[in-house]
Order: structure tokens, then C-alpha cells, then sequence
């Protein structure tokens, strides 16, 4: 798979998949040509470390209020009781004899401690959409990646997407996802492919070898 056509459903397959929810049943209308709202967002992948074994687990973490400031207007937000927010969580495998990036889902077995998985028709291989679990004070998604292969490797969580807010008509929002590990080992990137990634991969990326 190209990194191109990659970075491409990277940006289109979530929102796709919300819109395509159904928002009569969830009572809310997004605006047809605007996203009124965005917002910023985190996420970590821990422990953080360059070299794994197999059998290793790491964790996919990211947890935020539900109180923003908004990109757009730049006031403060309440934005609870979403119909669901959610993106894609996608697992890609670095191919260093043919400078290639692969579908890696199946080197990995997912396990949800919290939120929810869910699979994704258009790219089956390629990973998952997470859906984001909501409390009182905040939404939350914890996963479990046990690793099963060697090889090396690079996680990608894309930005967000909200379809509004139950009883709000044009609610939409976007999040704006970044990992914030110390260490994305981008070098193992450039080892394998030949060329570093772009500023839009770098936010969202995070490699490491198992071995």
C-alpha cells in the first residue's frame, strides 16, 4: 500500500464511517458543509520503547475533558453527551526489503479495556475504529496490543470525529489527535522506507521494532 493512499484514508475513512452512522436515531443533524467545532486532542502508547519482544503488550492510551477550547471561535466548549467519537486506529508493518508499508492488523491481537472496537469495511486489514467511552467528566479509550510478529512496525491514531451532540443539530466536531510520546522513533521510519514522514504523519505516529 502506498504511503499516499494511506495518508488518505487515514484522513477520510473516520468521518465516513460516522456520518454514515445514522443521526435521526440519535436525534442530531450535523451541519452539511461546515464543522463548527475543533478541538485538540492526546494520545500515548506505553511503555515507550524502541525494541520490543514478542509477546509484548503496549497500551494505547488517551483520555480528555469534555470541556474544550474551540479552534475556530476560541471560546470554551461543554461539549458532552456526543452521539460517539471516534477514528480509526490502524497498525502498518515496515517492509525493508521492498521499502514498502503493509497492512499489519494481523500481526497483533487487540484487546479493549476501555471504549470500543469496531471493525472497519473499507480497510479491513489495516485496523480498527475506536470509539470513544464517555463518563461523567470525560471521554476515554484504553486498548491492550499484544504483539505476535517480528519485524518493525508503526502505529497510527487519526484524528477524531463526532457526528454532534444528542438534541443539537449542527454539533459536529473534529479533534485534532496527537501522540504525545517523547520518542516516536521516527529513525526506524527512515531506516525502512528510505524517507522521513510528513509533518501530518509525524503527530499522529509511533514505531518501534519487535524482535
Amino acid at each position: 500500500m502506498g504511503i499516499n493512499i494511506l495518508k488518505i484514508g487515514l484522513l477520510i475513512t473516520a468521518t465516513q464511517f460516522f456520518l454514515a452512522s445514522g443521526c435521526n436515531k440519535n436525534d442530531t443533524k450535523p451541519c452539511a458543509m461546515v464543522t463548527p467545532f475543533s478541538f485538540n486532542v492526546t494520545s500515548e502508547f506505553s511503555p515507550q520503547r524502541e525494541v520490543y519482544n514478542v509477546g509484548d503488550t503496549i497500551f494505547l492510551n488517551s483520555t480528555f475533558t469534555k470541556n474544550f477550547t474551540n479552534l475556530i471561535s476560541n471560546q470554551q466548549v461543554d461539549y458532552s453527551n456526543s452521539v460517539g467519537i471516534g477514528g480509526n486506529f490502524n497498525l502498518l508493518h515496515m517492509d525493508t526489503v521492498n521499502r514498502q508499508i503493509k497492512d499489519g492488523l494481523n500481526n497483533f491481537l487487540l484487546i479493549t479495556i476501555n471504549g470500543m472496537l469496531s471493525a472497519n469495511p473499507n480497510v479491513i486489514n489495516l485496523g480498527k475504529v475506536v470509539t470513544f467511552y464517555e463518563s461523567n467528566s470525560n471521554y476515554s479509550i484504553k486498548i491492550g496490543i499484544k504483539l505476535l510478529q517480528k519485524g518493525l512496525f508503526y502505529f497510527v491514531l487519526t484524528d477524531l470525529y463526532s457526528n454532534g451532540l444528542i438534541g443539537k443539530n449542527c454539533t459536529n466536531a473534529g479533534f485534532n489527535m496527537t501522540v504525545t510520546n517523547s520518542n516516536k522513533n521516527l529513525n526506524l521510519f527512515q531506516y525502512a522506507l528510505g524517507y522521513a514522514p510528513d509533518a501530518l504523519l509525524q503527530k499522529s505516529i509511533f514505531c518501534f521494532r519487535v524482535q
